[in-house]
C-alpha cells in the first residue's frame, strides 16, 4: 500500500508543470467508461432524435458545414483549455 502522506508531500513539491503532467497522467489512468444502453432506451433515443434529423436532413449542405465548423472550433477551444498547464510563477522551495 502507498504511504499517502508521502504522495502528498511528493506532490506538494511539484512545479506548475509537474502538477499539469500529472494530471493528464491521472486522467489517462481514469481512461473511457462504456456505457450499455439497453435496446428499450436505443429506441427512445431514436424516436427522439428523429424529428432534429429530418430538420437536420432540410437543411442546406453550406448551413451544416458551419454548424460542424463551430462545433468543431468549440471542442478545440475546450481541449485547449483543458490541456493548457497553468502559467503560475514557480514554487519557493
Amino acid at each position: 500500500m502507498t504511504d499517502m502522506q508521502m504522495v502528498f508531500r511528493a506532490v506538494d513539491e511539484m512545479t506548475p508543470e509537474e502538477l499539469h503532467q500529472l494530471q493528464l497522467y491521472i486522467r489517462e489512468r481514469q481512461g473511457v467508461h462504456w456505457w450499455v444502453v439497453p435496446a428499450e432506451n436505443l429506441r427512445k433515443i431514436d424516436e427522439l432524435m428523429r424529428p432534429v434529423q429530418e430538420q437536420a436532413a432540410q437543411m442546406p449542405e453550406e448551413e451544416v458545414n458551419q454548424v460542424i465548423d463551430e462545433v468543431i472550433a468549440e471542442v478545440r477551444r475546450e481541449r485547449k483549455t483543458y490541456f493548457t498547464p497553468p502559467q503560475t510563477p514557480p514554487r519557493k522551495r
